[in-house]
Parts: structure tokens; sequence; C-alpha cells
């Protein structure tokens, strides 16, 4: 318990030497009376609070301070006060926080941020049984169309700590746990998704499960013309009609009435062929589209292989690590899920080291097609960092 509370509240002491000067990373604050949605801001370059923290670069107290307007306070370790919520070490609760959903040995002035990584707030008090334990995660689309389902993805984080105090974080599916704001509230099943609809305009989708530090996310909802997220309605007040389009079809695609036996077209799109990353600038977001499918899509699987020289691993979706394998080649890697949405992603726990990587995509429909082809530039990309 004792080194739980230490973690959870001060996130440790093992001081990081230097930082990234500056990062846009995402923002959410989960207190008792302070919530902010998940909210992408700059990285200050610098803070300096009456309580003693005074540091620079990218951190999460700089990224605190350009999302709440500097209206926070604390000492160099940890968080004391954000906005009016103040929570000083002790029964009543305390702020920790969290980096991708993972807790760090490091703390608000020394915990290293990179561009688009997610920083949570959260009030806890593990003595006490006060305020929330570990978070829910919540994976998401930040657009939609009214009336039309679609998958969000639940996780959940649990640590453990050595004897020294040091954490490390798995997230795994978090089943049963509780997706409210669309129009009905939907529940997680053993795979973590849940399917939800919206109402046309703004929205923010809520996951809860227990006591743990809920996760939220906003969007906005249109049909592209009902005056929501910046359209045109149209002057009457409804909807246009018009004479629709000819169905078009192969006759084998699952449009128009016909079954889908056509394979899905995945492709990616975050990383150009051939592209060559400098030494700590590479990547950490994979992610394409998957074309229109008859049937939809059931799965989008990535395969990542690293050669370092000579040494190869692969990429494994469970433990996110990488793995060593005998072999070198694509073909000796590990396949693992980016879930099923057409436009996907998948954020990597930090940024690739030094390396060349071959990264293939495949995809799998709801009528069982599976596209089995790879081709360069589309369904597989070849790059490197220095």
């Amino acid at each position: 318990m004792t080194y739980k509370l230490l973690g959870l509240l001060v996130g440790g002491l093992l001081l990081l030497p230097g930082t990234a000067s500056a990062a846009k990373v995402s923002v959410e604050i989960e207190g008792q009376n302070v919530i902010q949605a998940p909210t992408v801001v700059d990285t200050a370059a610098s803070v300096n609070k009456p309580g003693g923290a005074s540091c620079s670069g990218a951190v999460p107290a700089t990224a605190l301070e350009t999302a709440v307007g500097g209206d926070w306070d604390g000492p160099s370790y940890l968080t004391q006060r954000i906005r009016t919520e103040d929570r000083p070490f002790g029964p009543n609760g305390s702020w920790s926080f969290y980096i991708n959903g993972r807790y760090s040995n490091d703390t608000i002035c020394t915990a290293a941020l990179a561009e688009g990584d997610k920083v949570l707030f959260y009030w806890t008090n593990a003595y006490a049984n006060a305020g929330y334990d570990e978070p829910v995660l919540l994976d998401a689309p930040a657009t939609a169309t009214p009336g039309t389902a679609f998958t969000v993805t639940a996780t959940e984080t649990t640590t453990a700590f050595d004897g020294n105090g040091a954490g490390t974080s798995t997230i795994a599916p978090s089943a049963g746990a509780t997706v409210s704001g669309g129009t009905a509230a939907a529940t997680t099943g053993a795979d973590g998704k849940a399917q939800v609809t919206v109402p046309g305009g703004p929205y923010t989708l809520v996951l809860t499960k227990g006591n743990r530090a809920p996760a939220r996310i906003a969007g906005c909802a249109t049909n592209g013309h009902d005056g929501f997220c910046g359209t045109t309605a149209s002057s009457t007040g409804t909807t246009t009609t018009s004479t629709p389009a000819p169905c078009v079809t192969n006759g084998h695609d699952g449009f128009c009435g016909t079954t889908d036996k056509t394979a899905p077209s995945p492709k990616i799109t975050a990383i150009a062929e051939g592209r060559r990353f400098a030494k700590g600038k590479g990547p950490r977001q994979l992610g394409g589209t998957v074309a229109a499918d008859g049937s939809g899509v059931a799965d989008v699987q990535l395969r990542l292989t690293r050669d370092d020289k000579g040494k190869c691993a692969t990429y494994d979706g469970k433990t996110e690590k990488f793995k060593t394998i005998k072999k070198c080649g694509a073909t000796h890697g590990t396949w693992f899920s980016a879930g099923s949405n057409a436009a996907w992603s998948y954020l990597l726990p930090s940024a690739l080291p030094r390396g060349r990587y071959v990264l293939d995509v495949i995809a799998v429909d709801k009528s069982g097609n599976k596209v089995t082809r790879l081709a360069r530039g589309t369904t597989r990309v070849v790059f490197t960092v220095a």
C-alpha cells in the first residue's frame, strides 16, 4: 500500500536529465470538482510556482500550465492545486498524473513528454481509500454521423510496484465499463468494445468503471448539412432531398444487395514509404484507412519489425514491447490488432528508436474476406530512424 500510494501521488523521484524543449500533447483533468475533457496544447517553455514547482521543457507541469492558463500550484514533485480544487498531501486526497494511461516513475518536472502524448491528472488517495483508483482509458472517434452506431474501445490500467517503489503498468481490455453521453448508455464486452450512437451536435462520451478514474472524449456529430460542427443548414431548416445516384457494384463487393466476396483495401497513411526520421524523432503514431467495404471492417491487423544493425525484433501487441526474433525479415514478425475502425490508428508506448522498420497492414471484413498480398507504399511501408 505504501509503495502504491507514493507512486500514485508523487510519481517517484527518479530524476531524468533533460527533456524536449516543447511538444504538442493532450491534457485531461478528472477531479472531484475540476473536470476537463482531453485538450490538445503546446507545452509552456517553463513554469515557476509559489509552491516551489520550477521546471522547463516538455513535462507534465508545463503541459498543465498551458491547459489551465497557469491556474495551478504545487511543489516540484507533485500537483497540489488545479484551479479551485486544492488537495495538499493528506486525508483529503491529492493529484496524481499518468502518461498514456501508464504510471510514471518520475515527477511532474522530470517526466519527459513526446509529441502526441496524453497526460491525465486525477484525484486519488490510497491511504484513506478516497478519490479515484487507477484509470480507465477510452478510444473513440471525435467525429460521428448522428444516429449511426460506431465502436469505442475501453481499457484499464493496473500497476505493480517492486520493493523500491518503482511501478510498471499493464493495460488490458476493460469489460463491464459504462459508456455514457450517447443516446443510451452502453456496456463494454469482454474485449472492451461497445457500440455507441450519438445525436447531432457536440457530444462528450464518458467512460466509468467502479472507482477507477474516468475517461472522456469530446466530439461532434453531423450529417454535413444540419448546421452542426461548422456545417451550413438548409434555409428551410430541413434536409433537402434529391434523386439518389445509381448504386454501383461489381456484383461481389457487398454493395447494392450483393454478397461481399471482395477483400477490404487497407492503406498506411501516417508514414510514407522510404521516409527517414532523424535521431530522436522516430514516429509513435501509426495510422491509415480502409476503403469503403460492403460488409464493414471486422479487424485491422498490423505487423511492425525492426532491424538495428542485424539485431532484429518484432512488436508484440500484448506486452506492448519489442521482442527479439532469431531470424530477420518481416515474415518472422507478429501480427497485432489496431481495432476495427476504417480510419484506424495505433499509438505506440514511445517513439521508435534507431533502426530499419517494416510496417505491414492487412484487414478482414465482416464477411471473412481478408487481404493476402502486401504492396510497398500501400499495405507495406519501409522506413528508417537514424
